[in-house]
């Protein structure tokens, strides 16, 4: 759809022109090439230009401007906000500091939308709801209520008329997005149709009240065992796209350190605490809260910690839980092209200078010599590895950019809570436990089985529809295969078996130098007779394993 296909989209992107005419970006409107469609409709607004405000820093003016542009774009805000590896750190913390400016809209005009969404009237279900609002977003409007059973809850409404502007909007991002790409090259650096596309999603999931109680029921069912947090319970019989009904959890917000005091609150505890929930979602659950700032923590009594608002969540795969312990491992043991073979993979297809680039990375972690894990300052690490990333045109994934965002966030409210935290600390031993996990005998055994049944199913395949091969032979002969599939079954069992005897050799030996009972002689019967067992079962796997070397020979 075109920028000017429709009144209403002619008239918003007149809007936001003024706006951005008003903080001084009349350049960018240019550079877009929006100028010329909107003078040639007669709609191009001439706003006399404030002085105080361009005298504002550039971060700044943005912010200001995308406030007053509206819910959609302070939404984009914080998405831009996540993207440590785009934006430098002074445009990151005014991402930070965008504010929903959303007024509060009348009682008489949530009421019907209550009714609809719930497909009866709001009295039949709840006994009372507090009229006044406990807090208004740009997207909903929350309020207390209790129900008729005496639970109380907090009900989130979803403003009427809202998903429409914010689809007007989004052609309309979706066009400027498209002139960026096509108008300029410095804009087209920060991969502007990308951008749009992760906006997109995320709008769409905020959109769905359901998402966000599915979140919330995930990471309560993650963190069960942990009885010092509170995540609320969601009353799925009421709760819909457009109502959100979920327990009313209270404390004293974490930002109010005076009311903590005054409470008596652990400070120190409840910082390594969060922490410990923080780290225990990204590192175990592969599923984490991605805006842990304060406001979305209260202390409750017994230093307990209730976490709210669950509409932003990232999400780590097995794979790119590996790729961060290979990036922490690189670090720690001073391996450069470890973490250069990690960041590569992230170019999105585009030629990376290797030796460049692990020169570069040389000079980062040289920084961190002999640091212990514990003691790693990990907020300026992430932040000097996303600058490399934006120096050498790397992209960082987007669960990955919300990672590196969450433990950055983390790290400010652990040292507001207390000012000596370390954000380290608490993820030292889950570190620590997943390298141990990645280098054990069975993880290994495993894989070199999974790669051995991977080589087979590529030698299995399929001819390729392209012809012969190079040197004119039609492929290989079956009897090879299964000669080949037989000789690699046979390895990885003589492989499990190996690891079977190291035990048994190592058990023996623990046992007779432990004098284990029974003893005959003070020497340990057990111990004896395990550690003689595996030393002639090793001696047995020799001669099997030459006898296989000369037949494959």
């Amino acid at each position: 759809m075109s920028l000017l296909d429709t009144g209403r989209d002619l008239r918003r992107a007149n809007q936001l022109a003024a706006i951005l005419l008003k903080y001084g970006f009349g350049d960018v409107i240019r550079r877009l090439g929006l100028a010329a469609p909107l003078e040639q409709a007669g709609k191009w607004v001439r706003a006399p230009i404030d002085r105080e405000l361009v005298t504002m820093p550039t971060a700044q003016r943005l912010r200001c401007a995308l406030e007053e542009m509206g819910p959609t774009f302070v939404k984009l805000g914080q998405i831009l906000a996540t993207r440590v590896d785009m934006f430098p750190r002074e445009w990151i913390d005014e991402f930070e500091n965008l504010q929903d400016n959303a007024p509060a809209l009348p009682w008489s005009t949530l009421e019907p939308l209550i009714d609809k969404a719930l497909g009866k009237p709001a009295n039949t279900v709840f006994r009372h709801i507090d009229p006044v609002p406990l807090g208004v977003a740009s997207i909903g409007q929350v309020h207390r209520a209790t129900t008729r059973r005496g639970d109380a809850v907090v009900l989130k409404i979803q403003k009427p008329g809202i998903r429409d502007k914010i689809d007007s909007d989004l052609r309309l991002l979706r066009t400027v997005a498209r002139l960026a790409v096509d108008n300029s090259a410095e804009l087209r650096r920060y991969r502007p149709l990308d951008l749009v596309r992760e906006f997109e999603r995320s709008l769409s999931r905020e959109l769905d009240f359901t998402i966000e109680a599915r979140n919330a029921d995930r990471i309560r069912s993650n963190l069960s065992k942990l009885k010092w947090v509170e995540v609320p319970k969601v009353y799925w019989q009421w709760t819909s796209a457009t109502l959100s009904v979920q327990q009313l959890i209270e404390g004293i917000p974490a930002r109010q350190l005076e009311k903590l005091d005054a409470a008596g609150v652990d400070r120190p505890l409840v910082a390594r605490r969060g922490a410990a929930i923080a780290w225990k979602m990204a590192l175990e659950d592969g599923f984490f809260h991605a805006d842990p700032h304060p406001g979305n923590f209260l202390i409750m009594t017994g230093n307990r910690i209730g976490m709210l608002d669950y509409g932003m969540v990232g999400k780590l795969s097995p794979q790119r839980q590996e790729q961060m312990v290979q990036i922490v491992k690189a670090v720690v043991l001073q391996e450069p092209e470890g973490c250069a073979a990690v960041l590569a993979r992230w170019s999105d297809g585009m030629p990376v200078d290797m030796e460049a680039l692990t020169a570069d990375i040389e000079d980062v972690i040289s920084l961190y010599y002999g640091v212990p894990l514990s003691e790693l300052d990990v907020g300026g690490l992430l932040n000097d590895i996303t600058g490399l990333i934006r120096n050498h045109n790397l992209i960082l994934p987007p669960d990955m950019a919300l990672l590196i965002k969450a433990i950055i966030t983390l790290e400010g409210f652990g040292r507001l809570i207390h000012p000596d935290f370390d954000v380290m600390s608490e993820a030292e031993p889950l570190i620590k436990r997943m390298l141990r996990t990645r280098y054990s005998p069975v993880r290994l055994a495993r894989s070199l089985g999974l790669r051995a049944l991977d080589a087979v199913d590529r030698l299995y395949a399929p001819p390729s529809p392209a012809g012969p091969t190079p040197n004119g032979s039609q492929g290989i002969d079956p009897r090879h295969l299964e000669r080949l599939v037989r000789h690699m079954e046979r390895s990885q069992y003589r492989q499990i078996q190996a690891l079977m005897v190291l035990a048994g050799v190592v058990s023996g030996a623990i046992m007779l130098g432990g004098r284990v009972p029974p003893s005959l002689w003070d020497i340990s019967i057990p111990g004896l007779l395990v550690f003689l067992g595996s030393s002639v079962w090793a001696g047995w796997l020799m001669l099997v394993s030459r006898r296989y070397l000369r037949e494959w020979e």
